[in-house]
């Protein structure tokens, strides 16, 4: 049964990271153009209706979501495709291309490893660029779970969210002093945690 179970999780991975590729290989020839048109979100969007295995998990989920938000009206704005066109371009030079289907974080990033994230009655500070959406989006997704979303590190933040699209070279970006100011913190004995987008997302 063990020898079943190993092959069966073997041939799942093994079809994930085929699905993970053909997204890469789709996105990557929707923008040789440096361009996104509604055909090609309502394609993408249909390709991940039939791939649900890669639509259900990290990040395939979160373009996944992010379509489904965009097409509920059946109209796709500028600012809506161009937000989706910065995500998958991302993802082509980042997440995808270099992981397969992890968080793309890299490893130098000072994240805390947590069982749960609590939102309710919680503070967050988001930081760099996120799958989810924009960060407007992610701030009222903590809002309407009862968390507070602030812009600037202080002692009584909580949480410090890293996006998925954060730079390996984050120490020299601006985001980057998010991150060393929580770590400052940190060093005071101030409980911050400093979580991936993708620790975030599981906890919504």
């Amino acid at each position: 049964m063990g020898d079943s179970f190993a092959r069966r999780a073997w041939t799942d991975a093994r079809v994930l990271t085929r699905s993970c590729e053909s997204l890469l290989g789709i996105c990557s020839g929707m923008l040789a153009d440096e361009d996104l048109n509604d055909k090609e979100v309502r394609y993408l969007d249909n390709w991940l209706d039939n791939n649900r295995n890669i639509a259900t998990t990290w990040p395939g989920e979160v373009v996944y979501s992010r379509i489904k938000k965009i097409l509920t009206d059946n109209i796709i704005t500028d600012e809506e495709r161009e937000h989706l066109k910065q995500t998958l371009t991302e993802l082509i030079g980042g997440t995808l291309q270099e992981t397969g289907a992890a968080g793309g974080l890299s490893t130098s990033l000072p994240l805390n490893e947590i069982d749960t994230i609590e939102i309710r009655d919680n503070i967050f500070c988001f930081t760099g660029n996120f799958l989810y959406g924009t960060r407007k989006n992610c701030e009222r997704a903590i809002t309407e779970r009862g968390g507070l979303a602030i812009p600037r590190i202080r002692k009584d933040l909580d949480f410090l969210v890293i996006g998925t699209m954060t730079s390996r070279d984050w120490a020299h970006t601006s985001h980057g002093r998010k991150i060393e100011n929580a770590i400052e913190f940190q060093k005071d004995n101030c409980l911050i945690f400093i979580v991936s987008e993708k620790q975030w997302v599981e906890s919504l």
